[in-house]
């Protein structure tokens, strides 16, 4: 199978084929068809399988849209988000029937033309092919880019930012990359995650200064980064167990480079921790190694990047609260947090802690 995205939640994956189709697996429920006659009373189960985290535990891929391909996908803390290739944005919830795929709904408000999706804890973006990116959910921290905080249901367009190309959502907080190569971010700024000198929230998109244009951003939980033109990285935010790659202080409220040693191609950022792809197809993390996602022998934290062995030819990496994703372009390889099984094995091992391939039917 011909792997087009993959994409990394709090306790999911989601790997999506050329052929347009979804796969999911970790914290999904698989529903049963009930056998003819029967009643709910004569098909429950005492099984321990089916007992607290496990409830929502598959390890095997299920399809999520069957007759229905996406462009894009993006999992997130409460669903998945799906664009159809017909320019609908599907919000797709944990529970998947076998040949119905995930249960879902349409996104309210939005103009066709979807092209990128993303999550925060608790709020969804979509990024229009015009690049405006449009907005709704949850508002406590104004990552919704809206003035008030209340809840917004409806999707609507942010105010205020230059034409958008990508997209990168931390857990309360959001970057934005527009097509001048300049940065945007608003929301959370507990530990200076958006990078303006500051610890205090915005809810109006701002610009964080670099001196060359950039050409990708990634958020983790609350710590960002940026890759410029001239191949520099770029990290602010948290930096408390080294994530952002340096030691030197605990968080930056401002971008510092970052030297790891090797060119870098895509890097994305967890919960504590960061992972990167290097130019020659190498993975490497560093930061919070708790639940196994950096790969390291010792749990101990570490700004220093280590290579995730034996990963060659990697084309791309997705990062999770605490679990990795890493496809060559034909197969999907996963490490660390395993508790609801969102490496593709079974959640009796809670933790992963080098890469294994994931079985697909």
């Amino acid at each position: 199978m011909k792997i087009q995205q993959i994409s990394a939640g709090r306790e999911r994956s989601v790997a999506l084929a050329a052929d347009g189709s979804a796969h999911g697996w970790g914290a999904f429920k698989k529903l049963i068809p009930l056998p003819a006659g029967s009643v709910a009373s004569e098909v429950c189960s005492s099984d321990g399988s089916e007992i607290g985290h496990n409830r929502f535990a598959q390890p095997r891929p299920q399809i999520l849209n069957p007759n229905a391909p996406f462009a894009t996908v993006a999992d997130g803390y409460i669903d998945t988000l799906g664009v159809r290739r017909d320019g609908d944005v599907l919000s797709c919830r944990p529970v998947v029937a076998s040949q119905l795929g995930a249960a879902h709904e349409p996104v309210r408000g939005l103009p066709v033309g979807t092209v990128q999706v993303a999550q925060t804890e608790s709020g969804a973006f979509a990024l229009h092919a015009d690049g405006t990116v449009w907005s709704w959910g949850m508002n406590v921290h104004g990552q919704l880019g809206r003035t008030t905080a209340k809840p917004h249901s409806n999707a609507a367009a942010i105010e205020g930012l230059a034409p958008i190309t990508q997209l990168a959502a931390g857990h309360a907080h959001m970057l934005a990359l527009d097509r001048a190569g300049q940065v945007w971010s608003w929301g959370s700024n507990s530990a200076g995650q958006l990078g303006n000198g500051t610890l205090k929230a915005q809810t109006a998109p701002a610009r964080v200064l670099f001196p060359d244009p950039v050409r990708h951003v990634a958020a983790g939980d609350s710590h960002s980064f940026a890759l410029d033109v001239r191949g520099h990285l770029w990290a602010w935010g948290s930096n408390n167990h080294g994530q952002t790659g340096d030691g030197a202080a605990r968080y930056y409220t401002r971008p510092v480079r970052i030297k790891t040693g090797f060119a870098v191609a895509q890097v994305d950022a967890g919960m504590f921790y960061t992972t990167a792809l290097s130019a020659q197809g190498e993975v490497f993390a560093w930061g919070w190694n708790g639940l196994g996602q950096t790969g390291r022998d010792s749990a101990a934290s570490s700004p220093q990047p280590v290579r995730i062995k034996p990963l060659t030819r990697i084309t791309s990496i997705a990062a999770g609260t605490g679990h990795v994703l890493a496809t060559d372009g034909a197969a999907v390889f996963a490490w660390g947090d395993n508790r609801s099984a969102a490496c593709g094995i079974a959640p009796a091992r809670t933790i992963q802690p080098q890469p294994i391939q994931v079985t697909f039917a």
